[in-house]
């Protein structure tokens, strides 16, 4: 059965009406099924892959800034979980539960649309999230582990700004690359998941002509 958002006034008669929900969890299927995997690939691997980008990004500001405040190997497990695993995580889950659906049910009648959110997603998760929590959590092991001389926070805020810009600095290109690559990524692959999906919907819909025509066996598979 192929999957078709319509207005109340144009569903026919013998279609079969369910809800989102329903809607989503009946494609799920459908994409776990699928045998051909490289048919439909972006809709079953693009989460991973953005946040495997998101991963890379982060990574290399959380040991750029740990070797910058001579951290060597103090917390480097407790900072990469927070600075890298989470907005890896918050990544996938933001486009599996903010991008996907409407990719899917084609709720939003402007695809330009939805591939802007899911850049802006990717951006903020690997690249605007892990500016702001790499140096938080890089100043804190410096602070505790005496490793660089910091200007106090609370008497001194300002200068910490400027501590952070000047960390910042010599970055400033590389870290404006992997946003760009990350927004572009991300667009790229859910205009990719955009096509998996009339892929989809065109081969349900070629099977169900052939199932009426007695063309095609009941028990034949995707």
């Amino acid at each position: 059965m192929a999957l078709l958002h319509k207005n109340i006034s144009e569903i026919p008669k013998d279609a079969v009406r369910i809800s989102e929900k329903e809607a989503l969890e009946y494609f799920s299927k459908i994409i776990d099924g699928w045998k051909n995997k490289s048919e439909i690939w972006a809709l079953a691997y693009t989460p991973g892959i953005l946040s495997g980008a998101a991963v890379c990004s982060s990574v290399y500001m959380n040991n750029y800034f740990r070797n910058k405040l001579k951290l060597g190997n103090y917390g480097r497990l407790t900072s990469y979980l927070p600075a890298v695993a989470l907005p890896a995580i918050m990544g996938l889950v933001f486009h599996t539960h903010f991008v996907v659906p409407d990719v899917i049910l084609n709720r939003n009648k402007c695809p330009v649309c939805v591939q802007t959110r899911a850049g802006l997603i990717q951006a903020g998760f690997s690249t605007a999230y892990p500016m702001l929590l790499v140096p938080l959590s890089a100043f804190m092991f410096a602070t505790r582990h005496f490793t660089y001389r910091l200007p106090s926070a609370h008497k001194e805020p300002l200068e910490v700004l400027k501590l952070v810009q000047k960390l910042f600095k010599p970055i400033t290109m590389q870290v404006t690359v992997m946003l760009a690559f990350n927004v572009m990524l991300a667009m790229f692959l859910t205009n990719k998941e955009f096509e998996a999906v009339h892929r989809i919907n065109f081969k349900l819909i070629e099977m169900e002509k052939k199932l009426e025509s007695g063309e095609l066996p009941l028990n034949d598979s995707l």
